[in-house]
């Protein structure tokens, strides 16, 4: 089943562990994506197990960012043959690839990942980043690591690109330590964009979640690692 699948966040459902940080399984007809990796190896390796995700048939890994909860398990799913995108800002932190070694890619613009997925290019200066667009029957889905650069600029970006409105964004908006005046215009800012749903997790904030969930009402999608949106 196409699907995408939260393998690591704060919080999580009974069979699987929380963790500070962020990791999605995204399974499509063709491929597998891991988008993340979150922090702790043998959580991400437990909630994989637990959520019948093989890390071991992964196609490409992609990293929003290089912050350690964001890749800090990233050797849990390295593999021969595997395809490693990471912001171009930070590719040479990652060496060069051998010949039996994955290969790495530095994103700067918008590239193809594996057939209906698609990174959308790294933004920021401070902290470069990139999210991906993943292509499903209901619209495109926008998933986000932390959104440093911004969640509402990020979104817009990802709308830009598709050349429609969004289906879904979800992952970390990092508005934590963000004043609720600010968090209810990101809000609407991102209602303006008419996405039709958010699912916000990881560095968005329990504050942050409450607004947004109020007004995106029946938009919003509560997720944790263990949840799945189908594709």
């Amino acid at each position: 089943m196409a699907e995408i699948r939260v393998l690591y966040d704060n919080h999580a459902d009974d069979a699987l562990r929380p963790g500070w940080g962020f990791s999605a399984f995204v399974r499509t007809e063709g491929a597998v994506v891991l988008f993340d990796a979150g922090a702790d190896k043998l959580v991400l390796e437990h909630n994989a197990a637990a959520a019948g995700c093989n890390l071991d048939i992964v196609t490409a890994f992609v990293l929003s960012h290089d912050h350690c909860d964001h890749m800090g398990a990233i050797s849990s799913v390295i593999h021969e043959g595997l395809r490693v995108y990471v912001p171009a800002a930070v590719r040479r932190r990652f060496g060069r690839s051998g010949s039996r070694d994955p290969v790495v890619v530095g994103v700067k613009r918008p590239i193809d990942i594996v057939p209906g997925v698609r990174s959308i290019g790294q933004h920021g200066r401070q902290i470069p980043e990139q999210a991906i667009l993943v292509e499903s029957d209901g619209g495109p889905v926008l998933i986000t690591g932390c959104a440093h650069p911004g969640i509402v600029k990020l979104a817009r970006h990802a709308t830009d690109l598709a050349g429609r409105p969004l289906s879904l964004v979800m992952g970390g908006f990092h508005l934590l330590r963000k004043k609720a005046p600010e968090t209810r215009r990101t809000a609407e800012d991102l209602r303006k964009l008419e996405i039709q749903r958010i699912a916000p997790c990881h560095c968005t904030g329990d504050e942050a979640i409450a607004t947004l969930r109020e007004v995106f009402a029946d938009g919003f999608v509560d997720i944790r690692a263990g949840s799945s949106i189908p594709l």
